[in-house]
């Protein structure tokens, strides 16, 4: 009975401590939300008070402004655009890379991983430069195949689908080829359909990742008419005449939709997917 009560309490206490640490972590968030219906001298009255977490005022007026000054819908569109090809695209071609090391013989597999293994640590900055080079050598500067194709192979995303397909049977395979199953056919109705938890997380994980990209949409993508959504709040911060702190929470408030949205459908799947996968 005593053991009960003090699980209980260890039980309650833990609870309110990831409630505590939760709210702690979102205040930022609330603050850039509830700053973005305020006027700017509002947001600098409140600011060394609880007003400013205190939704008070209600106005779209900094929403209207931003929308006057900048087409924020179409850089948040364009940053949809290539995070959509970059899912679709990362995901079949790092699943079929993480499924060959998985579940395939051949030459110098062992040596192939272990590149992949030692790539995950070399920053994007080591070799961006590079990258940029040969895009422009390639005269493919400012399309969009020359912004999503470097990154398409994800050294991470093909360590992930690795980790996740090296845990199937391996009699389930050899059963299938014993009954006339081909390769292409057991990945497809047997492999995806009963991995759709790494696959979520990886696309969510490459969803986030192509939609905070700054360095290479700046050197790769320079048309106004095509900047992504960081670039584009990168020129609104810039804008010291036209923008002020409330239009730069509006913006922010805007980026950050999609994301949120993601994280609020996804996010047990992203558990269950790095669980499978190893991930600690």
């Amino acid at each position: 009975m005593k053991n009960k009560k003090r699980f209980r309490r260890s039980t309650v206490l833990f609870y309110l401590l990831t409630i505590v640490l939760a709210l702690i972590f979102l205040l930022p968030t609330w603050w850039m939300i509830i700053s973005s219906f305020k006027s700017e001298a509002k947001i600098f009255l409140d600011m060394e008070s609880i007003q400013a977490f205190v939704p008070n005022t209600f106005s779209l007026k900094a929403y209207s402004e931003l929308l006057g000054f900048y087409d924020i819908f179409k850089n948040i569109v364009n940053s949809m655009l290539y995070a959509s090809i970059m899912v679709v695209l990362g995901l079949i071609v790092n699943s079929f890379a993480g499924y060959s090391l998985a579940m395939y013989k051949y030459p110098g597999k062992d040596i192939i991983f272990l590149f992949i293994i030692a790539m995950m640590i070399v920053p994007v900055e080591a070799i961006i430069l590079p990258m940029y080079l040969v895009v422009n050598n390639l005269h493919m500067l400012n399309t969009i195949p020359g912004y999503i194709l470097p990154f398409v192979a994800n050294v991470m995303n093909i360590f992930l689908f690795r980790q996740t397909f090296i845990t199937y049977p391996k009699e389930l395979v050899e059963a299938s080829k014993i009954d006339g199953m081909t390769s292409f056919r057991f990945f497809f109705q047997v492999v995806i359909p009963t991995s759709t938890s790494i696959y979520i997380t990886v696309g969510v994980l490459t969803f986030l990742a192509s939609w905070n990209d700054f360095l290479w949409p700046v050197m790769a993508l320079t048309k106004q008419k095509m900047m992504p959504i960081q670039v584009a709040l990168n020129a609104i911060f810039s804008d010291r005449e036209h923008i002020f702190t409330n239009h730069t929470m509006a913006a922010l408030t805007l980026a950050s939709i999609p994301v949120i949205v993601i994280f609020a459908f996804f996010q047990q799947y992203i558990v269950v997917g790095s669980v499978r996968s190893g991930i600690k």
